[in-house]
């Protein structure tokens, strides 16, 4: 009798893989909490999200509880869409119809000022990197340093309000299949620029490449920003802290190793300034 049992027991172990390979990963609130608290981006979730079956409580209180754990607001719209109905979670068709109970007017960037937009024209900086020959022949103890330029030494969009608002209202009328390329507003820096009358333009210092030099914005020239999600992929940016009368931008670095080298490029500028 004991003997019989033992093919039995072979049996039900040798099947236990299989069976551990029919298994789906379902994905659940406490998931996207310990995700979170993880540290992981929100763009990371969301694309977890994306590519799992999720079985999300997503009652109003608790939306409101996930919220208070950290959980981004990108992630909370994923996890609705997730669960919701198919007809009733199809992308947007129209521009009006992504940018409804929000004040977005059509895709841009926008500064609000007495309740009224104002579209903010991107334009691309011209990168100017310093003499890598002279960081090269001293082994990286010069650095080499680079600027992103645009013209005129003020920009054509201006504002009295020392703490404005501004909207970001997406280009795309639904998220790619690639999360990388999803477009998140919060790689956007909020920049102050050096104005110069004489070369009637405005630059960023953007750091110098060898031995003790370091590549991307130095933080003096970092305003910090808070990005508040309103809609699907609509934000509401506010500088943390009110802005001094200059010239502004959101800067995008664009990719990290394009043309120019070591400095990135193809980036593009939001440029606005502050009168006092």
């Amino acid at each position: 009798m004991a003997v019989a049992v033992v093919p039995i027991l072979l049996a039900v172990f040798l099947a236990q893989p299989a069976m551990a390979e029919d298994a789906v990963e379902v994905l659940t609130n406490e998931d996207i909490v310990v995700m979170t608290e993880a540290g992981l981006e929100a763009r990371v979730i969301v694309a977890k999200i994306m590519a799992t079956e999720g079985d999300f409580d997503i009652a109003r209180e608790e939306l409101v509880a996930l919220s208070r754990a950290g959980v981004e607001g990108p992630v909370l719209e994923a996890m609705v869409l997730k669960t919701v109905p198919t007809a009733s979670r199809r992308a947007p068709e129209t521009y009006a119809e992504r940018f409804e109970g929000t004040p977005c007017p059509g895709p841009g960037l926008y500064v609000e000022e007495e309740g009224a937009l104002r579209g903010i024209n991107p334009v691309t900086p011209q990168i100017r990197v310093g003499n890598r020959l002279l960081t090269a022949v001293t082994w990286g103890v010069i650095p080499t340093g680079a600027k992103a330029a645009i013209r005129g030494a003020r920009s054509d969009t201006r504002t009295h309000d020392r703490s404005p608002t501004f909207w970001f209202c997406p280009e795309d009328l639904e998220y790619p299949a690639d999360p990388r390329l999803m477009v998140d507003p919060r790689e956007f820096l909020l920049v102050v620029f050096k104005s110069s009358d004489s070369r009637e333009e405005r630059s960023l210092d953007m750091g110098g490449a060898g031995y003790g030099g370091q590549t991307g914005v130095p933080s003096r020239s970092i305003r910090r920003a808070m990005f508040e999600s309103v809609g699907l992929g609509v934000y509401r940016i506010t500088p943390r802290s009110p802005l001094k009368q200059g010239e502004y931008g959101f800067y995008h670095a664009g990719e990290p190793f394009a043309a120019t080298g070591m400095f990135g490029g193809g980036g593009k500028i939001y440029d606005f300034g502050v009168d006092g």
